[in-house]
């Protein structure tokens, strides 16, 4: 399949795109730097130059034309306000609705989808939230087929290819950027994971397994 990766030079993006050649899909790394052209084309990945905030709506769906996926894995940067995860949402999924891309798949936050009470965190934080969940709205409001990531907190660990992974509320230790990866990876693979929230912790089950069990079929 073809994967355009928004965020593809990030922390996480780029072992989603990692993950993605291993697994022989041709990918599109969108980036905001040039700097980060020469290890994506590296791994095998094509690069299209994006700004979510700044680059023209047409430049964001010519990105995705031919694509067979959209996965958002971008984030707002130190010092960026947490509104640039709503809308860097809300235009990548009008873009693939309008380049004719059939399936969005998103990195959210642990809880976002299930009440996670953001009483007593800072302000940033319950900004944050705020975003996420707007976000999400625009994706499950979409004519897109979606499944919406929800980590808890990351680590650069490397990845030991096991979670925890609940469509319910998820309390557990956190888990490699690595893995969440690999989880990406995995529901590319699996049609029957579309219109599934999934709640994400380290864990001991290997990744394809638990996403069996989450979305169906046999473990």
């Amino acid at each position: 399949m073809r994967i355009v990766v928004i965020g593809g030079s990030g922390r996480t993006g780029r072992l989603v795109v990692e993950k993605l050649r291993e697994a022989d899909h041709a990918v599109v790394a969108t980036i905001r730097s040039v700097k980060a052209m020469p290890d994506l084309i590296k791994l095998g990945a094509e690069v299209a130059m994006l700004d979510l905030d700044s680059s023209g709506f047409d430049e964001i769906v010519h990105a995705m034309k031919g694509a067979d996926a959209v996965v958002f894995a971008a984030g707002s940067a130190a010092g960026e306000s947490s509104e640039l995860d709503r809308k860097g949402t809300l235009r990548t999924v009008r873009a693939a609705e309008k380049a004719g891309v059939p399936r969005y798949v998103s990195i959210s936050s642990l809880g976002a989808s299930t009440g996670l009470s953001t009483r007593g965190m800072s302000d940033e934080m319950k900004d944050y939230y705020r975003q996420k969940r707007a976000a999400a709205r625009h994706i499950t409001g979409s004519t897109l087929r979606w499944t919406i990531l929800e980590p808890t907190d990351l680590t650069d660990d490397p990845g030991r290819g096991r979670v925890t992974m609940s469509e319910a509320a998820l309390e557990g230790p956190p888990v490699s950027r690595a893995d969440v990866a690999a989880v990406i990876a995995a529901v590319i693979d699996e049609p029957r994971a579309d219109g599934h929230v999934l709640q994400i912790v380290g864990g001991n089950t290997a990744v394809r397994t638990a996403l069996r069990k989450v979305v169906g079929g046999q473990g």
